[in-house]
Order: structure tokens, then sequence, then C-alpha cells
């Protein structure tokens, strides 16, 4: 047998190697997303699962919030301490601030910064909801930026 044609003949098994492996991984992947996507919520969600969803099946602005929150913590953060920047641009969207109140709000996550995150999400897994917490009371405070 020459060397081609031993070559010939691994490669059909090679192909059908992969094509296993990676329906393998496809069907796994399914569940990992699943899976991942339940735990996601069950962990950023402090309210019964009935109140993430309005009537119309859309989720609740205020888990919206915390959910951005949650996953932005870090970023958020360190953007909230510069009063600028992406993740402060997307959470003032998601409260509804009009975008020419933007830099004032940016000016509020600075100026608030060590009530709004004084802890980090390793230590303290609820991190997240203080932040939102502390923010909605300043935003409470000063109404004019969600008006």
């Amino acid at each position: 047998m020459t060397r081609n044609s031993i070559q010939s003949i691994r490669w059909p098994r090679v192909v059908t190697a992969c094509g296993i492996i990676v329906l393998a991984l496809s069907v796994t992947a399914c569940n990992t997303t699943k899976a991942t996507i339940d735990t996601t919520v069950k962990f950023f969600s402090s309210t019964s699962p009935d109140s993430l969803f309005t009537a119309d099946g859309m989720v609740a602005r205020d888990q919206k919030i915390k959910l951005f929150t949650g996953v932005s913590y870090e970023n958020l953060r360190q953007e909230a301490a510069a009063g600028s920047g992406q993740y402060v641009t997307s959470l003032a969207v998601l409260y509804g601030v009009p975008v020419e109140k933007h830099q004032e709000f940016g000016r509020l996550l600075q100026e608030k910064h060590g009530e709004l995150f004084t802890t980090d999400l390793k230590e303290d897994n609820t991190a997240h909801l203080k932040t939102v917490a502390a923010l909605n009371r300043a935003l409470l405070a000063d109404p004019s930026l969600t008006q």
C-alpha cells in the first residue's frame, strides 16, 4: 500500500471524527447555554421569577438595570469614577435619562462613586443590587435627570 492510499483511507475517518466532535459540542453547548442563563437569572434576581417580566412578557426595566449593573459591574465602576464611558451611557439609557442629560448623569455617578460602589462583587455577590438601590435613592433626590 502506498503512502497516498493510506492517507486517503485516513481522511474520511478524520472528517467523520471531526463531525462527531462538532455535533457533541453543539449539543453540550445548548445545555450549557440554558444552564448558564438559568443560573444567571437566579443569581441576579432578588425577587420571584414572575417579577422579572412585565405583563407583555418583556423583561422589567428595574430587572434590566440590575442585570446590566451586575454583568458590567467592574467596567461600570471604573467608568463611573471617570464620569463617562459606554457603560455609564448604557446605564443612563436604561434609566431613561434624556441624551442631553447624560453628562450630568455621569457627573452624578462620579460624585456619588463612594456611596454607589461600596464593595467588590467578588466580596459581596449583591454589590450590584446595593449600587442600584443607592443610585435609585440618588435619582429620587434629583428627579430632574429622569424627566
